[in-house]
């Protein structure tokens, strides 16, 4: 797999080469692994920098990522202690082959170092550094939505999941779920709104309504000193009524929330998740009572999946009716037990791809994967055809739209159309 954009490689280059950094770290998951290999090429053909891949796939895949060549040692789990040692080691010329979850591959020999110990106060974190991403960098007033993280960890096994290939790498180790204090939380919300003034923010913890005192202490404390809309993700069974009407008075706009499957058994024999249908019409019903909007999170295509199913998972979205909708093709993701469960039966029949927003490296005994493609996209219109045909009508010609721009010989020809209906 090549890095096609010169462009791109071309500003890596630039950078190294004013910024003259002593090392060089990539974190990635397993879709953006490939990519970093060949980043870590062409920074080694270019320059005497030792390079160190971090993230989701080096972790669960420690024993292929160390194998490659362009990476002078990768790390498994949490960096932030072990990555400043590295660092400092390396200012100072010394060893560091013996750091804490570190391996390095050394001519035929792989050094693996113990997992350390997680850290469980989360108060001793600094606050991230936003200002090196270009969407900070460009922002203008409160034109950007900062995302947030005020936990770690998630206690639920869904075997689509990498956590609970996590909790077995740290078993053993510490606390897995652990949750910064509110005030904590509160202080950088603070912090990146005098930095950026920003108007709304996202709450990107897996299950930020896991914890009812912790949220219910934040939504008090949050309310008397900001007057700012946030959306965050909620787990159907993890959130009640009270919970839902503090988050209405503290800002909350929105809840995300994971449907995956309309289908009871693939949600709970493939999926793990033990929740029924009647549990997520309750959810939808009581936010909008609240007055709180929805969001559902949905994937086609997983194993199990038959045209009888996904209608199940349009039904349950149109009964609802939530205010968004995310489809994806449900991809499976290596060591977990659901993406080893693919590979066991034989259903993986095409390799790497760029993105699971709507393509499916499976063969399903009653799905191609051409058909899922096609199931996921039309999934939007098929749920709002049910109760919205305004909404059906803009989703349809969205589609066009798209297909139109991805096709280079319609968007050629579209674009003096356009110009000419807009002087009319």
């Amino acid at each position: 797999m090549e890095i096609e954009d010169k462009k791109e490689i071309d500003q890596i280059n630039s950078f190294i080469q004013s910024y003259q950094p002593q090392v060089i770290g990539l974190s990635a998951n397993s879709h953006q692994y490939f990519y970093a290999i060949e980043i870590a090429k062409k920074i080694k053909s270019q320059f005497d920098i030792p390079v160190f891949l971090g993230g989701v796939h080096s972790t669960i895949r420690p024993e292929e990522a160390v194998e490659e060549d362009s990476f002078d040692g990768i790390c498994v789990g949490e960096a932030e202690d072990s990555l400043l040692e590295l660092v400092n080691r390396i200012e100072q010329k010394k060893d560091y082959t013996d750091i804490n979850n570190f391996w390095f591959k050394r001519k035929d020999q792989v050094i693996k170092n113990n997992i350390a110990p997680l850290l469980i106060d989360l108060d001793q974190l600094p606050f991230p550094d936003y200002s090196i991403f270009k969407y900070f960098k460009e922002a203008d007033g409160g034109e950007i939505s900062p995302r947030f993280i005020f936990s770690r960890g998630c206690p639920f096994n869904c075997t689509y999941c990498c956590n609970h290939v996590f909790k077995k790498i740290y078993s053993g180790q510490g606390q897995y779920l652990r949750f910064m204090s509110v005030d904590r939380a509160v202080e950088q919300i603070r912090d990146f709104k005098k930095e950026y003034n920003f108007k709304h923010f996202k709450i990107d913890d897996d299950t930020f309504s896991l914890n009812k005192d912790w949220v219910l202490e934040f939504c008090d404390k949050y309310s008397k000193e900001f007057d700012m809309s946030f959306e965050c993700n909620v787990r159907i069974g993890a959130v009640d009524e009270e919970t839902l009407i503090a988050f209405k008075k503290a800002g909350c706009n929105l809840i995300k929330v994971g449907l995956e499957t309309g289908n009871q058994d693939l949600r709970k024999e493939v999926l793990g998740r033990s929740i029924s249908d009647q549990e997520v019409v309750e959810l939808f019903n009581l936010a909008k009572k609240v007055g709180i909007k929805t969001f559902s999170f949905n994937m086609i295509g997983i194993p199990g999946e038959t045209k009888e199913t996904i209608q199940e998972t349009i039904n349950l979205n149109a009964k609802i009716k939530p205010d968004f909708m995310q489809v994806t093709a449900f991809y499976p993701y290596p060591e977990t037990l659901l993406g080893q469960m693919c590979i066991e039966q034989g259903l993986i029949t095409k390799g790497h791809i760029d993105c699971y927003m709507d393509e499916s490296v499976l063969e399903l005994p009653d799905l191609s994967s051409s058909q899922i493609k096609k199931e996921v996209r039309n999934f939007t219109y098929n749920v709002y055809k049910q109760y919205d045909r305004k909404k059906a009508a803009k989703e349809k010609m969205r589609q066009i739209k798209g297909f139109i721009i991805s096709t280079p010989f319609l968007y050629k020809i579209s674009r003096p159309i356009y110009r000419l209906i807009k002087k009319i």
